[in-house]
């Protein structure tokens, strides 16, 4: 007679060995459909889930990964913010959250947390830019998991994304619209997928208004330090009407070195950063901005999470959150 196991389920239904186990333990991932199922089958072919069932009963709340390299927890103004909010909404959901920072030579060797290994969570959200290969390993473990700002069309997860592209063409348009006829474009896009995208919007807004992209005032590779950005606004022969900013520190940065080099902003030169992080409001004069609204961020993130660990099977989504313009104070108005 064949050994009832937890393969032998899953080959009689059709599915994971995985998703039997998670049934069987009562973890979330599965639906309750299809948790019935896997019970009956275990009952049929003599599994012995009596003690599982007992074990089941016991657990109450969910508990909750959340994994970002160790520069985004040090952050406290965007994914701070969100950060904050992930945890309140979990909270609401009388669920626990687990944080873990992961060091770069952890993502270099493909080292997952301990508590993914011994599958100490139910699910897992990812914060920001992670390596590929260290989200596929995260994947192949078998935990739900939602990436939160950072998205790749070669992996099978749901992402929960801000509207990156929209909100660069709309500050460009609104710059070219107040009159500039010359923007730059400042921000180190090989940072993030998302500096990226906001680069590829401003592309888009200038080739439909029909403004040239002048090269010299185009800086994608320089990082965020206020020397090298005073070096580089200095050794320009000219400046543009108007500076787009991948996000608000090189606004503020910017602002700051413009008037240090006795430019005025707005009335010389506008500036438009994007995030709507405290060095918006840091900045004088305060700076024109977009805005994400990061409490709905981390709700909608939490909330597909949990909704993935109620049924892994059904089809991955792509979750794309809206923008705003918030006007302030960089933008010069004829």
């Amino acid at each position: 007679m064949r050994k009832p196991t937890m393969q032998r389920i899953a080959d009689q239904l059709g599915i994971s060995k995985n998703s039997v186990s998670l049934a069987l333990t009562g973890r979330a991932g599965v639906s309750k459909e299809l948790r019935e199922k896997v019970l009956e089958a275990a009952l049929e072919i003599g599994y012995p889930i009596e003690k599982l069932k007992t074990k089941t009963s016991m657990k109450s709340a969910h508990m909750i990964g959340l994994i970002a390299r160790e520069e985004i927890f040090a952050e406290n103004t965007f994914f701070g913010v969100i950060n904050l909010h992930i945890e309140k909404e979990i909270k609401s959901r009388e669920g626990h959250l687990l944080l873990h920072a992961v060091e770069k030579e952890s993502e270099e060797k493909l080292k997952l947390p301990s508590f993914l290994t011994e599958k100490k969570v139910d699910g897992l959200l990812v914060l920001s830019h992670l390596r590929k290969e260290f989200i596929q390993a995260i994947i192949q473990s078998g935990i739900p998991v939602v990436l939160v700002d950072h998205h790749d069309p070669n992996l099978n997860v749901d992402f929960v994304l801000t509207d990156n592209r929209k909100g660069a063409y709309l500050a460009t348009i609104h710059l070219i619209r107040k009159g500039a006829r010359s923007v730059g474009f400042i921000g180190e896009i090989s940072k993030s997928p998302s500096y990226r995208e906001r680069f590829e919007g401003f592309l888009d807004a200038m080739q439909e208004e029909g403004l040239s992209i002048e090269d010299q005032w185009v800086n994608h590779h320089i990082n965020e330090q206020e020397s090298l950005l005073y070096s580089y606004l200095k050794s320009l022969p000219s400046l543009p009407d108007a500076w787009f900013c991948a996000n608000d520190h090189f606004g503020f940065l910017i602002t700051r070195n413009l008037n240090k080099l006795g430019i005025r902003v707005p009335e010389d030169c506008s500036v438009c950063g994007f995030d709507d992080s405290i060095f918006a409001t840091l900045s004088m004069p305060k700076l024109t901005t977009i805005a994400i609204n990061k409490e709905n961020f981390a709700i909608r993130s939490v909330v597909q999470l949990y909704r993935r660990m109620e049924n892994l099977e059904m089809p991955f989504e792509k979750t794309i959150l809206n923008v705003e313009l918030i006007e302030r104070e960089t933008i010069f108005s004829p």
